[in-house]
């Protein structure tokens, strides 16, 4: 008796376990009601499902011993535990929806632009288009430098395609940009900061000039304290430091004593030190420092693209210009 029992039991477990040896296989049942199917077991394995996720979860334990390997490749599979009485109304309890993965748009560069216009509306972007998007910061020139090398679908620019280009150059690579396109989304402004300390509060074009080229060196030439002036600047890729050379320092160099930073922290170190001053893009300004009085300084914030812009690309730049529209 105790012989019978145990051979009973070691063919049950023999039989269950052949019932979930579909975990490499497709195959084809009838859908019950639901039209014929496909049970890809590569798939089920691929998501980290195992047998035992429905057999022993959802369906109901004691009919595993009726299905067996056999089962598998007959159409009346479906139909033991699928009968019209026992079956689930809802296939997706058994069937789980895996989300399908999103198209990824890569969007590199400019500080400026990811903090003023990209990550503001991303939210927005995402849900308006289906697709998600990948940001990573760095400045204009870096950017397009990865979109030379295929890294990124666009490159994020905060000045023209001629600006952006000098950037890379100053960063070490020459770049063709004659298939170069920029899509302009909006528009911003580049400022000058000074510590709120300096009684200087305006400037001409001329004398920003002449301070970051170092013709001037000390406030009290402008009618400030007598202090050493301190230029701090953007990275020397960037396009915001670009764009100042072009068009406030006439392309001259700036003197070799600027102290280059990140765009984010231009603000503090002007904010710490009563002799500096520093151009940055509005959206970076910060509590603690004072904004000169000059003539206005337009830019373009936007992408960049090899040729016209691919469909996915055309579509977040339409978002964009949508969810600032609104």
């Amino acid at each position: 008796m105790y012989r019978t029992l145990m051979l009973m039991i070691c063919l049950l477990l023999t039989l269950s376990g052949l019932s979930f040896a579909t975990h490499d296989k497709a195959l084809l049942y009838g859908g019950a009601g639901q039209g014929r199917v496909i049970f890809d077991g590569r798939l089920h394995a691929s998501k980290g499902m195992v047998c035992n996720d429905c057999h022993s979860a959802i369906f109901a334990t004691h009919k595993k011993a009726l299905i067996t390997m056999q089962n598998h490749f007959e159409d009346k599979a479906c139909f033991v535990c699928h009968n019209g009485k026992r079956a689930f109304s809802d296939c997706d309890s058994c069937h789980r929806k895996f989300e399908a993965a999103r198209t990824v748009v890569k969007l590199y560069g400019a500080a400026s632009v990811v903090d003023s216009l990209i990550n503001p509306h991303k939210a927005a972007v995402e849900k308006a288009t289906g697709y998600s998007l990948e940001i990573v910061k760095s400045n204009a020139g870096k950017g397009l430098i990865d979109l030379a090398d295929g890294k990124c679908d666009a490159s994020l620019a905060s000045a023209s395609v001629e600006t952006v280009a000098k950037g890379a150059k100053a960063a070490g690579r020459e770049l063709d940009t004659t298939r170069l396109q920029l899509h302009a989304i909006q528009m911003d402004q580049v400022v000058f900061a000074v510590n709120p300390s300096n009684t200087v509060q305006s400037l001409t074009f001329p004398q920003l000039k002449d301070i970051h080229t170092g013709k001037i060196t000390n406030w009290k030439q402008l009618g400030g304290a007598d202090l050493q002036i301190k230029v701090v600047t953007d990275t020397l890729s960037s396009a915001t430091r670009g764009l100042i050379k072009q068009a406030v320092l006439k392309n001259e160099e700036y003197l070799k004593e600027t102290l280059a930073v990140n765009v984010a922290t231009i603000s503090d170190e002007v904010a710490k030190d009563p002799a500096a001053i520093g151009g940055l893009g509005a959206g970076f300004v910060k509590a603690g420092v004072v904004v000169v009085k000059t003539d206005k300084i337009e830019r373009p914030l936007g992408l960049i693209t090899v040729g016209p812009p691919s469909e996915k690309v055309r579509k977040v730049i339409e978002a964009y210009k949508a969810a600032i529209a609104r």
